[in-house]
């Protein structure tokens, strides 16, 4: 995955936050752990290096309101949509969702992303009493506040702060298999707290579906669920027509 400067509390297990214990020294780097976050990357699903990209027809069905339109996205690049009759914050709703979907289909290796960090295990996590979603794995050296929990391969959570903005908790609820047999994502709940980690503030639930285009898994439909003034509602994008860029 992508895909951390300390606080005092750091979210644990699934979005139950307690405080930390202070660290006099930067921890040492545990090859087990390392080892533990290279082979769940290396089962992951990602694009080949040399992919430039897609092209597709776009729709998106907003609570029963169907908009239509065009996407372009650039791995790690760029990443344009435009949908007829959609205002720019409902856009830019879409296009921020199809970016963040890329980044995590964007090749890297281990070495570039998560291998540059040091990779602990929790040292209040007890091996003894397994978490029901694997050991937690601490990356420090980053800008944000990381953690994976990782059980049978597969990563299970990923926790992330963003000093000053907003602490978040990926939940992956299935893994289903690409035709290559990497894995991807394919049910996530994103959780949302409080600054100071005592309040969810936002919660939102993904559902992704992928097609083969000419050998490549490119996305086809992404249903987005979250909570807003008193309801639950759901977005569903889908694309079509896919031409992949030299």
């Amino acid at each position: 995955m992508e895909w951390c400067d300390k606080e005092d509390v750091m979210m644990q297990g699934s979005g139950t936050l307690k405080p930390m214990e202070v660290q006099a020294t930067k921890p040492a780097d545990d090859p087990a752990a390392r080892r533990l976050v290279q082979d769940a990357h290396g089962r992951m699903y990602r694009w080949p290096a040399g992919f430039g990209g897609y092209r597709a027809r776009l729709s998106l069905n907003d609570e029963g309101r169907v908009h239509t339109g065009r996407v372009s996205l650039v791995p790690r690049k760029d990443t344009t949509v435009e949908l007829d009759g959609a205002d720019a914050a409902l856009q830019e709703w879409v296009r921020e969702r199809l970016w963040t979907q890329g980044m995590h289909l964007a090749f890297s290796t281990f070495e570039e992303g998560d291998g540059k960090y040091v990779l602990s295990f929790d040292s209040q996590d007890d091996p003894a009493i397994p978490h029901p979603r694997g050991r937690r794995v601490l990356l420090t050296g980053g800008r944000l506040d990381s953690w994976y929990r990782i059980k049978d391969g597969q990563y299970t959570q990923i926790g992330r702060i963003t000093p000053m903005t907003e602490r978040r908790v990926n939940t992956i609820e299935r893994c289903d298999y690409a035709p290559d047999g990497k894995q991807y994502s394919s049910h996530y709940v994103m959780t949302y707290f409080s600054l100071d980690g005592q309040a969810v503030i936002g919660m939102e639930s993904y559902v992704n579906e992928y097609k083969d285009v000419n050998g490549l898994w490119l996305p086809w439909r992404r249903r987005v669920s979250f909570g807003e003034r008193g309801l639950v509602k759901t977005r569903v994008i889908e694309l079509s027509e896919h031409e992949v860029m030299a």
